[in-house]
């Protein structure tokens, strides 16, 4: 991506398209000059590096060109330029903080005079031991970088680069995304984990012919613009990775709503490439419910699992709990929007005969929740696994405990015989009395539930969980 000052588009009845560029002729041949610059500039400032792109901007205006294309394309050959720091012989925080202070005790301000600005420099220059071309030197440059080695890409690479980019940059105005794909079942299931994974806001649909995802855009959201608009970016180079791809989207203009449309026809404009996708949790709250519910239970946790298709659509939620061949899913609603809220409801509406938890911030709850054939758990601001622990409990069995042989009612009161009424102590106090008696700590819960006992768990912990007597 570049900054969105440099996108160069084209409007044309209601319809918006970057300039997407072949790499040839004498657009290669700008590609090329920049990359030189940069070949040339080892040893010598980014700065310095780059101070003939004035020419190859002349060139691409006197070629019909839009210099803005040199400028994009010299931002991404710098950001893939490895660099180092100038090494000053004054650290430059320290520089700054030495004058502003000196400033202010001999002039209680801002020099205003040559004369002035020359005292107060000589004095932090002294106390610093350097000169005061040095100082000045690191005021004026503080963060300059020295070209270490140039991209290693051709001029053809960054043309492609360019174009990518260029499709990125103008996406952080998307309304809306619609993007259908066909190609293999494993890359379908790899491009909706990346979609998951990178917090996006979707619907899936199974078209027949592919997969049709819509995603809300960046425009659509309230916050999270910048940070949303950038995960989007992220998602393009997986959709041209795909076997068969056509991207359509609503772009905000400046008056009105422009429309914007791509297939695999141009795939050839665009690099071969396919970054690894980080580990990006929808929100904290996912993220802290994640390491929550990894502790809370002796589960399998599958972070988006196998994806479910109800009634056409797909979902992939957000976790797995699998326990003794058991599963249930989890489903987090965090941030959204109105529209992304109604079309999860009518997809969770939808999804019957499978354990599916919906857990739901109470700031966003809503009574639509209440009608879900699932069960909702509500939760204030942070979701922890000791929220959905009873559900989980009912659903799986009693984590931890292997049931084994049924104990009679008979038999449990026997083995309690003459020990003390064990209602409200901690289920680690209730083994030890179980013990004195011979009973195995993995048949203790068996005895105690036969008995008329109830376990409340809170937690793994014995300590932490308490032997109720049942009403």
């Amino acid at each position: 991506m570049f900054p969105s000052n440099l996108l160069v588009v084209r409007v044309w009845r209601g319809r918006v398209r970057p300039l997407l560029l072949k790499p040839s002729g004498i657009v290669l041949a700008l590609a090329e000059g920049v990359l030189d610059l940069l070949r040339g500039g080892v040893g010598r400032t980014l700065e310095e590096a780059l101070d003939g792109l004035d020419e190859l901007e002349e060139a691409a205006l006197g070629a019909g060109l839009d210099m803005r294309v040199v400028r994009a394309m010299a931002h991404l050959a710098s950001r893939m330029t490895a660099v180092e720091p100038v090494k000053h012989k004054v650290d430059p925080v320290k520089a700054r903080l030495e004058v502003f202070r000196s400033a202010a005790a001999v002039l209680g301000g801002w020099a205003l005079s040559e004369e002035e600005r020359r005292t107060v420099l000589e004095r932090v220059a002294f106390r610093l031991g350097c000169s005061v071309d040095d100082l000045e030197e690191v005021l004026w440059r503080p963060e300059e970088e020295i070209v270490k080695r140039p991209p290693a890409i051709d001029g053809a690479g960054l043309v492609r680069r360019y174009n990518l980019s260029a499709v990125q940059t103008m996406l952080f105005r998307a309304q809306r995304l619609v993007v259908d794909v066909r190609t293999t079942g494993l890359k379908a299931k790899r491009l909706l984990w990346t979609v998951k994974r990178m917090g996006l806001l979707y619907v899936a649909d199974d078209t027949g012919w592919g997969i049709r995802l819509t995603v809300d855009g960046p425009a659509s959201l309230l916050k999270q613009t910048r940070r949303y608009g950038t995960r989007l970016a992220k998602l393009i180079p997986y959709i041209i990775a795909m076997e068969r791809w056509r991207i359509r989207a609503d772009i905000l203009g400046k008056r009105r709503s422009l429309f914007f449309t791509l297939d695999d026809s141009s795939r050839d404009l665009f690099p071969d490439l396919l970054p690894e996708v980080e580990e990006v949790f929808d929100s904290e709250v996912e993220r802290e419910f994640y390491k929550s519910l990894v502790k809370t239970g002796p589960w399998r946790v599958v972070r988006e699992p196998e994806p479910l298709v109800v009634d056409g659509r797909i979902m992939v939620p957000d976790f797995l709990v699998e326990y003794g061949g058991k599963k249930v899913y989890i489903e987090i609603v965090g941030f959204w929007t109105r529209e992304y809220l109604e079309r999860k409801l009518a997809k969770l509406s939808k999804l019957k005969d499978v354990g599916m938890i919906v857990a739901v911030d109470r700031r966003l709850a809503c009574s639509s929740f209440k009608d879900l054939p699932h069960s909702v758990v509500v939760f204030n601001g942070r979701l922890r696994g000791v929220d959905v622990y009873p559900v989980l409990k009912e659903a799986l069995g009693s984590p931890g405990i292997s049931r084994g042989e049924e104990v009679s009612r008979e038999e449990a009161e026997q083995l309690l015989e003459g020990l003390p009424d064990l209602d409200g102590v901690s289920l680690a106090e209730a083994v030890k009395f179980l013990a004195s008696r011979g009973v195995s700590e993995d048949k203790v819960v068996r005895v105690l539930e036969a008995a008329g006992y109830r376990i409340q768990w809170l937690g793994l912990d014995p300590r932490s969980c308490v032997v109720k007597r049942m009403d």
